[in-house]
């Protein structure tokens, strides 16, 4: 097989590195704006490595001529997923992505143009691939498949944030604007920048953390994907303190805005982008990591079988990854899935509306890096056995 990988880095690169080591894939070609990166990471699995400008269709289509799928791994998705799917759609090639943002997943999932698209084009397409959203919804498909009936779904998380990672710096900045979706009550609600704060007890050594409302994909496209929930909610912090100050902090005066201003020469949000990327501001902005791994938690509530109608019933599950593979790793299991023909559907769906469970979690399961967990009512912790 053929396999793009659009974007080389941190993560990008990183899903290159996992698909590339698929006996069946025969070629990987890394495509960046960046064309020495993409080059080297091609050095590493010895595929091909090209500047690509994603925003050129012309480019796009040249690099998919022969392609078996393409991997977008480029963010922020609020920007890069529609040309991208666009070129996908375009040359009838299937698409992956590990697209985190909730602009993405309601563009992609709430408009049925998309999925109608795909299927006109023969194609499957899977968005939102990655640790959060992706093993997050495929968690919360396993707990709605051991129960008669699902209600709920919670969705928590916390993570390092680092300066070293600027995208992901500009991804949460982003989904923590105030736009964020929560389903609540079988509807999409919007209940604002850092609302319904909570306290969450991780498992060690992550600990005890204040979340809040964000925008990951999940109230989007799990509700999308399992119909009947009442609710479905995702909040999330950085284990930093400080880092979630400096969030709320940029948020509250408008730093999160893409409004023009003229006196900057552009929008208060490409500004602070650019601050951050820059020198000086890595040296202001830098705050130490915390010796933790990122965590996922999710919680599903509902009614088992039973007499009167069901007895009540809850599920926990948590996660660890103290590396990037918790999210190359699942991103590159659903990608070669979808590429050898297994998923076997056309349109455009979450990993939870087409990815079996058993395989799934089978395959993560062979991945040393990423711990999964079952968290029985007394708080006590086993591997994750599906």
């Amino acid at each position: 097989m053929r396999i793009v990988v659009l974007g080389c880095g941190f993560h990008g690169r990183g899903v290159a590195y996992e698909i590339a080591a698929a006996s069946d894939v025969a070629v990987v070609v890394s495509g960046d704006l960046d064309a020495e990166r993409a080059r080297r990471v091609a050095r590493k699995t010895g595929g091909e490595g090209v500047g690509v400008d994603l925003y050129d269709p012309t480019v796009l289509d040249r690099l998919l001529a022969g392609a078996d799928l393409i991997f977008n791994a480029v963010g922020p998705y609020h920007r890069t997923a529609r040309p991208v799917v666009e070129a996908a759609i375009r040359n009838g090639v299937p698409y992956c992505d590990m697209a985190d943002d909730h602009e993405a997943a309601e563009l992609l999932l709430l408009d049925p143009e998309w999925d109608a698209r795909a299927q006109q084009a023969g194609i499957g397409m899977v968005t939102g691939c990655g640790i959060a959203p992706g093993i997050t919804g495929m968690l919360a498909k396993l707990g709605c498949e051991r129960m008669a009936r699902p209600r709920r779904v919670a969705v928590r998380f916390s993570w390092n944030y680092s300066i070293a990672y600027p995208a992901a710096i500009h991804h949460f900045l982003r989904i923590n604007s105030g736009l964020a979706p929560q389903l609540i009550a079988g509807r999409l609600v919007h209940p604002g920048p850092f609302a319904e704060p909570e306290t969450v007890r991780f498992l060690p050594p992550v600990g005890e953390r204040r979340v809040y409302c964000t925008g990951i994909n999940d109230p989007v496209s799990v509700s999308h994907s399992i119909p009947g929930l009442e609710e479905v909610t995702a909040k999330g912090c950085f284990h930093q303190p400080e880092a979630n100050d400096f969030l709320e902090a940029m948020v509250r005066w408008g730093w999160t805005s893409y409004a023009p201003v003229p006196a900057l020469g552009t929008s208060p949000f490409e500004a602070l982008i650019a601050y951050l990327n820059s020198e000086q501001g890595r040296d202001r902005f830098d705050i130490p990591q915390e010796p933790a791994p990122m965590a996922i938690r999710v919680e599903v509530e509902g009614e088992k079988e039973g007499e009167n109608g069901g007895a009540p019933a809850r599920l926990v599950f948590e996660g660890q990854d103290e590396t990037r593979r918790g999210t190359t790793a699942p991103s590159a299991i659903v990608a070669l899935m979808l590429a050898r023909g297994e998923l076997g559907f056309t349109g455009l769906r979450a990993p939870e509306g087409c990815v079996p469970t058993g395989a799934f979690f089978h395959a993560l399961a062979a991945v040393p890096d990423v711990k999964l967990f079952e968290v029985e009512s007394d708080g006590t912790a086993r591997p994750l056995v599906v």
